[in-house]
């Protein structure tokens, strides 16, 4: 025989409890309740032929049943009979772990962890209002159990909750528990990501902004979005130290080229009075020779300059697409996030350079420098 009862708490259905047949005549029974251990754990007098089981817990008991004659004597009692009672608290969990399915297994288990285990305990994978029952629950016991799963390549891609029902109809319902995607590569990495959500390292709706969530930081600071969605510290440290050597290559080339510069402009104004004079021929080709060298130098740091722009340019495109692109691999399916579907891997990138005006020299002495330099970026599905 098996009694089911509720938490004290419960007040939606009544209470459980032990019946039995009424005999006439009698004024009263008592009802005696041993444990396992054969310690007797209850002996109620009762004038009703039943009792409420709410303040035992589970486990395996006997009882039996004394009928009190009119004299309040125990005139007989019933044999003893096995009494089995399950409290039907809500399971809980205990772990935190992420279980992860992909289409090409066919079976899958569950290992579960918690408290309250029942072996009439149900356990449903569950995505927008479908639960799919496993085939086989073994609770080995209160706090342990397996769930296996068979699975259907039909079933749709995406995060399921994951659902634990005891036997009186009470449900835990832990929210994207499970990952379900393409291959198991997949299905690992989702999960990873998922598990970073239950741990507060990533908010939990990254699911319908993942690409401007990542976008915003690597525009802030180059590999900030790819650590904060895939979980690449070291991205978060080269990137930026990339980032800055470049521009600080930069930053020097311009300053020499702007010294080169204002030096050959002094060259050309001295050379202008010292042309006027006849006896300064000697003067005038030492400056100009020296205008020269500061021209050259000039043209060189700006071809510097160019290069840098553009190495510059390339790494904060290559940033912001590898941004987009570790967004991507962390939308589980169509039904969670937008953005390129699941399992797509035909995009291509493409960048290359082309003639562009730049900036520019024009000296006195018929002299010219021009730069030129375009970048450009495409994508291809």
């Amino acid at each position: 025989m098996s009694v089911y009862a509720e938490e004290p708490a419960s007040t939606d259905e009544p209470p459980q409890s032990i019946s039995w047949q009424e005999i006439p005549g009698a004024s009263g029974y008592i009802l005696e309740i041993k444990n396992s251990n054969g310690y007797m754990v209850l002996s109620e007098k009762t004038t009703s032929n039943s009792y409420n089981v709410t303040n035992l817990g589970s486990g395996v008991y006997e009882h039996r049943v004394g009928v009190i004659n009119k004299l309040g004597k125990v005139g007989a009692y019933s044999e003893w009979v096995r009494l089995e009672v399950v409290v039907s608290k809500v399971p809980t969990l205990t772990n935190d772990s992420i279980y992860s399915i992909s289409k090409e297994d066919k079976q899958k288990v569950f290992d579960l962890q918690g408290t309250d285990f029942v072996d009439q305990m149900r356990v449903y994978m569950v995505i927008d209002g479908k639960k799919i029952p496993a085939k086989k629950v073994e609770v080995e016991s209160a706090t342990r159990a397996r769930a296996v799963f068979d699975i259907d390549p039909s079933m749709n891609t995406g995060i399921y909750d994951l659902v634990l029902e005891n036997p009186r109809k009470k449900a835990l319902n832990v929210r994207q528990r499970i990952v379900f995607s393409e291959t198991k590569e997949k299905a690992k990495r989702f999960a990873t990501r998922q598990e970073r959500i239950l741990k507060k390292e990533i908010p939990e709706d990254y699911y319908e902004t993942p690409y401007w969530s990542t976008f915003w930081r690597s525009s802030l600071i180059p590999g900030w979005g790819q650590k904060y969605i895939d979980g690449e510290n070291w991205k978060f440290y080269v990137y930026p130290v990339v980032a800055i050597g470049i521009a600080g290559a930069y930053a020097s080339s311009y300053s020499k080229f702007q010294s080169a510069k204002s030096s050959y402009e002094s060259a050309v104004l001295v050379g202008v009075f010292l042309a006027e004079d006849p006896n300064s021929q000697i003067l005038w080709l030492m400056n100009r020779n020296s205008a020269q060298a500061n021209f050259n130098s000039a043209k060189q740091q700006l071809t510097t300059i160019q290069t840098g722009a553009g190495v510059l340019g390339l790494f904060v495109l290559y940033n912001l697409v590898d941004a987009y692109f570790s967004a991507r691999r962390n939308v589980a399916g169509l039904e969670t996030a937008p953005g390129l579907p699941l399992g797509q891997e035909t995009a291509r990138v493409n960048a290359k350079m082309a003639a562009d005006p730049f900036s520019s020299i024009q000296p006195a002495s018929g002299y010219n420098v021009s730069s030129s330099y375009q970048v450009e970026f495409s994508l291809r599905y």
